[in-house]
């Protein structure tokens, strides 16, 4: 038989507990409420000290400009392909004079400039004006393949205020359309660009409507690596990539620098060299830069004589790694170097190890 008593006390401390429950209910909204009042002070704070810091911290204030300028930059140029003449356009869409006349001259200057563009070839330079009463674009193409580097200077030769829009335009075929790869600015400085996608390429220069502007552009296409044998040229290339190897069974990855026997090769990154010997390389080295080698391109050193370094080296652009031999599947031909290049797999060495862009010094 239960006892009355007990059963009394269960019921009061049930009651006192539940009591308790309800108590802390009543408080939590209370609480919560008061945390997000409490937060949302907490964040006005912080944004009243950050507009007093950049007020007077000009370093402050002139970082937050750029940031968000090159945001605005890369959102434009990079995910939408936009030029900084489709700013203009849209400017002139706002203005209500896209669909005039005049606009319409403005907006088609590109394509009419498109139809004779200027070749501009391994190095090109001109001096030009356009004039307020003309409306026109200039156009500057190249050829490219991936491994080259285009260099350019452009800058304004006179002292107005008018904008110059400039871009960097590329089309990996002839009837696709233009992107755009970034924005140029007219400064004069020397800018440069490593051909990750071959194709056709462009300057792309047109002034605002009504604004004469005399400019100075120079441009220079080359390679972008280091020849990898001391003393050679690619007059030394013997064997290119993509050559029938073994009867056609399969092909050449890379190319082949011919060199007398000990001739000094050198690293065209900075990175880490694992060296091994065997197989159809014979002594042979891998040189690839990143944190790990991780996202990075590999370049294979084949057939060396010997090593000058030790495997896990970290080398700079321009070391000694090793010295030209015939190791290997090279025991029967003359001293070389095969040299290739993998990204992905194998890519093409030869516009890599093109000469060096040189901008025009006539000028």
């Amino acid at each position: 038989m239960n006892d009355p008593s007990e059963a009394s006390d269960n019921e009061q401390s049930f009651k006192s507990d539940q009591s308790q429950i309800n108590q802390v209910a009543d408080e939590q909204p209370v609480n919560r409420s008061s945390k997000r009042l409490l937060r949302g002070w907490l964040l006005f704070a912080l944004l009243i000290v950050l507009l007093v810091l950049l007020t007077v911290r000009d370093d402050l204030r002139q970082n937050a400009i750029e940031s968000g300028e090159n945001t605005i930059n890369y959102i434009a140029f990079e995910l939408f392909g936009w030029s900084p003449r489709d700013l203009f356009i849209w400017r002139l869409r706002v203005a209500g004079l896209l669909d005039s006349p005049l606009g319409q001259r403005w907006i088609h200057a590109v394509d009419r400039a498109s139809d004779k563009p200027i070749q501009a070839g391994n190095q090109y330079h001109t001096n030009d004006t356009f004039e307020e009463d003309k409306v026109e674009a200039h156009i500057y193409q190249v050829t490219l393949e991936r491994g080259e580097k285009l260099v350019w200077q452009l800058a304004r030769l006179d002292t107005a205020n008018s904008l110059l829009y400039a871009s960097l335009e590329r089309r990996k075929k002839k009837d696709e359309e233009w992107t755009t790869v970034t924005d140029l600015d007219a400064n004069g400085d020397t800018k440069s660009r490593v051909i990750s996608i071959a194709g056709d390429y462009r300057i792309v220069l047109q002034p605002e409507l009504f604004a004469k502007v005399d400019y100075s552009l120079a441009m220079a296409t080359g390679g972008s690596l280091l020849f990898p044998v001391d003393g050679a040229k690619q007059r030394d290339i013997g064997s290119i990539f993509g050559d029938p190897r073994d009867g056609g069974a399969r092909k050449h990855h890379g190319v082949d620098i011919f060199a007398k026997k000990g001739t000094p090769i050198t690293a065209v990154i900075d990175g880490v060299a694992r060296t091994d010997t065997g197989g159809l390389g014979g002594k042979h080295i891998w040189l690839s830069g990143g944190m790990f080698g991780l996202g990075s391109a590999r370049y294979y050193y084949a057939h060396l004589d010997s090593f000058a370094v030790e495997s896990g080296d970290k080398v700079k652009k321009g070391d000694v790694i090793g010295y030209v031999g015939n190791t290997g599947n090279a025991r029967t031909t003359p001293p070389h170097l095969h040299f290739g290049i993998y990204a992905g797999g194998p890519v093409d060495p030869a516009p890599f190890l093109k000469p060096e862009p040189r901008l025009p010094t006539d000028y």
